[in-house]
């Protein structure tokens, strides 16, 4: 599988253990935790939601390196699992950071109901209950308006990470999540 999936949804969908559980099935594959690339910036850093100046370049900059280890690894024969916040307007940073990509780009949104959500996020380090809120409205309104690319998934009820990670590579194996197609020939 030489592929590149964008696993994305509000803090607390499961995203992060989604994307391990998908990379456990293969034996070239990278997960790509946008947050950590985020947490790179030391000085001046940013938290994600801030909505200033500041905060998008350095939501664009975490695009745009996530996007160019995508683009090394798939050079190198990896598959790649990013795992990211991604919103409707971050979606066209993707695209066109990743247009050209010599492989198919999938993005699945994962949207548990808003109490699983929450219940998922209190158990964190640092749970954030009113950001969590928030983006869990936004992903729905984006959703209900068309304008998050790829297939949605409500995790709400799946067991574990592992059935949700089904799901997932059922809609890659079926089509429904593709964001950016294989350049022809």
């Amino acid at each position: 599988m030489n592929q590149v999936i964008i696993v994305t949804g509000p803090a607390g969908a499961g995203k992060t253990v989604v994307a391990e559980a998908i990379c456990e099935r293969f034996d070239r594959m990278l997960h790509v935790p946008v947050d950590t690339l985020r947490h790179w910036v030391k000085a001046g850093y940013r938290h994600p939601g801030v909505g200033d100046e500041r905060d998008d370049e350095q939501m664009l900059l975490a695009v745009r390196n996530a996007s160019a280890i995508a683009r090394n690894s798939i050079a190198m024969r990896y598959a790649v699992v990013i795992d990211d916040v991604l919103v409707a307007h971050v979606a066209g940073w993707y695209r066109d950071a990743l247009e050209g990509i010599p492989t198919a780009v999938q993005m699945v949104t994962l949207l548990p109901d808003l109490e699983t959500t929450l219940a998922r996020d209190a158990v964190r380090r640092h749970p954030i209950p009113d950001r969590v809120r928030a983006l869990h409205e936004q992903f729905a309104r984006e959703i209900a308006e068309g304008a998050l690319p790829g297939a949605v998934i409500d995790s709400t009820h799946d067991e574990n990470a592992y059935l949700t990670a089904d799901r997932v590579m059922d809609a890659v194996a079926t089509g429904e999540a593709l964001f950016i197609a294989p350049p022809a020939g």
